[in-house]
């Protein structure tokens, strides 16, 4: 069996494009799909895959720790970024169809699943809302009545925990000096920060209860000083987490051993070599690796070694559905997964670009027993929504 083709396809996902990569074989109807979704360059990721694909076309896909490797010495000098999430979109292509050629899951090929079913997080609460609601046809979420009412939803479907970020509240009195502050604090948390994070944290966990899970995510938005002073402010409310990024995993644990919320990081991190540092030290509570942006190959790779240093795994995936099915395939397999992000406030055609949407139910994903990914995409779907609407893609 070898690889024929590979095609890219970058679609409208609401508040972000979607890159998918299909990929071909000499099988007559044995394809594959991967996900390399990039929030910021899809262009540049769909052109590093069409360059790569030189070196996986006439390929036996079943060798994808080979072509894994492969790849990762052509861009040796790219170590990361662009090349690797294109990388990434190619290794879950060829997982996908190693696992129907084979007649099994993808989780079976990784070990087998210890799990039926995934604790997911709603990601993005409020956030969706509060920046994209016209775009998706969401009720807006402005003030701390809004975040009450998204509360009451995120009950009722059977969420067990959430994840959000900063944004300002229309009814907060600090909102006029937050505008101004919110991008321009040198990574330092002034005091109008901190009230407003407290405001929108306060108002879910009263809302929400004690016992549902509430992460706050600030990526790199704040530096050590900032970081430590938002963590140890939000200590009161028992966050499942604040997920704070730093390239330096010195100061992350210095947050770390600050407070007593728990820390998360590691989206923006690629490979082993790259976690290794920040999981020797023990800097944060849990990581999650971006399967997107590192591949299933290199993914279970990080997991393990995770495992090793004693520490939880959360996958980022916020991006299509298609990852999430790559990261259900790993999250089904380790032993330390702890809870698996998405978003619901998707796109009302996410479903409709698949041949067998997501089976989720009170806040739980459905592990599928379909061979490969568990689901195909339907190109005539995907065209039908181009991503027009983003700067920059074509």
């Amino acid at each position: 069996m070898k690889v024929t083709a590979i095609q890219t396809f970058i679609v409208d996902g609401g508040f972000r494009p979607w890159t998918f990569v299909k990929m071909e074989t000499d099988e007559p109807g044995l394809i594959g799909w991967g996900d390399c979704t990039d929030w910021g360059s899809p262009g540049p990721v769909a052109a590093t895959v069409e360059r790569l694909s030189e070196l996986v076309i006439g390929r036996d896909p079943m060798q994808v720790e080979a072509i894994w490797w492969d790849l990762t010495a052509a861009t040796m000098r790219h170590v990361g970024g662009i090349a690797w999430k294109a990388m990434a979109g190619i290794d879950s292509a060829l997982w996908d169809i190693r696992g129907k050629a084979l007649g099994a899951p993808v989780w079976q090929l990784l070990g087998g699943k210890m799990r039926d079913r995934l604790r997911l997080y709603w990601s993005h609460c409020g956030t969706v809302r509060a920046r994209f609601a016209d775009r998706l046809g969401l009720p807006r979420v402005e003030t701390t009545d809004d975040l009450r009412a998204l509360a009451e939803e995120v009950l009722a479907r059977g969420f067990t925990a959430i994840k959000t970020n900063l944004f300002p509240l229309r009814d907060r009195p600090e909102t006029q000096a937050l505008m101004s502050r919110m991008t321009h604090h040198g990574g330092d948390a002034p005091p109008e920060v901190i009230r407003n994070a407290q405001a929108i944290v306060g108002t879910f966990r009263e809302a929400l209860g004690p016992d549902v899970g509430i992460a706050l995510d600030v990526a790199f938005t704040y530096r050590l000083g900032g970081a430590i002073k938002l963590a140890r402010a939000l200590e009161p409310y028992e966050l499942m987490w604040l997920e704070t990024e730093t390239l330096d995993p010195e100061a992350l644990r210095l947050v770390r051993e600050s407070t007593r919320t728990p820390i998360c990081t590691g989206e923006s991190l690629f490979g082993t070599h790259q976690y290794k540092p920040y999981l020797q030290l023990h800097a944060q509570d849990i990581i999650m690796p971006d399967l997107a942006w590192n591949g299933l190959t290199m993914g279970k790779k990080i997991a393990d070694m995770a495992h090793a240093y004693d520490t939880l795994v959360a996958p980022h995936n916020c991006h299509s559905p298609l990852t999430t099915l790559v990261s259900a395939a790993l999250c089904a397999t380790i032993p330390n997964f702890y809870i698996l992000e998405f978003d619901v406030d998707d796109p009302p055609w996410r479903d409709e670009i698949m041949t067998h949407p997501l089976e989720i139910e009170d806040g739980f994903l459905k592990l599928s027993d379909r061979p490969g990914l568990g689901s195909d995409l339907i190109e005539a779907e995907l065209r039908k929504h181009p991503p027009g609407h983003y700067p920059g893609v074509r």
